[in-house]
């Protein structure tokens, strides 16, 4: 799988995927967990791979998390991509791909926040209240450059 595994695809955690982030009930290793992270739906694989020392390495354990579940293929040459039904991309949704956002930003630090976002109700009102509640916290308690990367990429996926 490794030598097929396009450089080009695009790969998005999984339900099981976010889950593990938020749990770690699979107990990845760092360099795992680091790349499902980093699998964020918008990153091509060749992106990935630069993010250790080894890319064949980096492939090999992107190669895994895809057999294993954590990740999919959402965009990328090489077959049809999935559909995703018009319900998928209600107000759920954005609360997943709120979550999924504070995951890959903050990482160990994410379940405070995702907290904060489960706390509010899944409409439009409620996501931009969880994501101004995240911005306050993140910007008392973590650090004032990533809460304004956090308002940027949160503000843009609700804008969509």
């Amino acid at each position: 799988m490794v030598a097929d595994l396009p450089l080009d695809w695009v790969l998005e955690k999984t339900p099981k995927g976010r889950d593990e982030l938020a749990t770690r009930a699979n107990r990845l290793q760092p360099g795992q967990r680091n790349l499902l992270i980093m699998a964020d739906g918008r990153r091509p694989v060749a992106e990935l791979v630069k993010a250790g020392p080894d890319p064949e390495r980096c492939r090999a354990t992107l190669a895994a998390l895809i057999e294993d579940g954590f990740l999919q293929r959402i965009a990328g040459i090489g077959g049809e991509l999935p559909v995703v039904p018009a319900a998928a991309s209600g107000p759920a949704d954005r609360h997943l791909m709120l979550v999924a956002l504070a995951e890959e930003l903050f990482g160990p630090q994410a379940p405070r926040l995702v907290q904060k976002i489960e706390q509010h109700p899944d409409t439009p009102e409620g996501h931009a209240a969880a994501v101004e509640s995240c911005i306050r916290f993140v910007r008392l308690f973590i650090d004032e450059q990533r809460a304004e990367v956090f308002a940027r990429r949160a503000r843009t996926l609700l804008a969509d």
